[in-house]
């Protein structure tokens, strides 16, 4: 696991838009692989990475260009993921959701999946990151 890996670093731009979620999966899980990440990790990266995007999309303004920000960062025995976007009125926080809601649920399961996460404000750009290990 993690053969050779110090640190390693990476960034994708995805579109401002649903589409961006399968987009940055699809290119977290061929980076994670390609280093030789768990697979267990790999996998809960994506999923954070996906709800992350997913909020982005459906709750925030794009960058410039109409994107949304996406990075990683693999080091000895953990992931580190983060997400960018152009900012929203509301802060991204943990809510409860009904039983039989759609939504309301992103922000637990990367709760849940994360050894932490939070939220970082610089002008008007919004991060939010999360640290995975295992």
């Amino acid at each position: 696991m993690f053969a050779g890996v110090s640190e390693r670093a990476w960034g994708i731009a995805v579109p401002h838009h649903a589409r961006g979620a399968g987009l940055a999966r699809s290119r977290l899980r061929g980076g994670l692989r390609d280093v030789g990440v768990d697979r267990e990790l790999a996998a809960d990266a994506v999923t954070v990475v996906s709800e992350l995007v997913g909020n982005a999309a459906r709750h925030a303004r794009p960058l410039r260009g109409g994107v949304i920000s996406v990075s990683w960062t693999v080091g000895r025995d953990r992931v580190e993921v983060s997400v960018t976007d152009g900012g929203a009125a509301e802060m991204p926080r943990l809510r409860s959701a009904d039983w039989d809601s759609v939504d309301g649920r992103g922000l637990q399961i990367v709760a849940a999946l994360a050894d932490r996460w939070g939220v970082e404000i610089e002008g008007r750009q919004r991060r939010v990151w999360a640290v995975l290990s295992r």
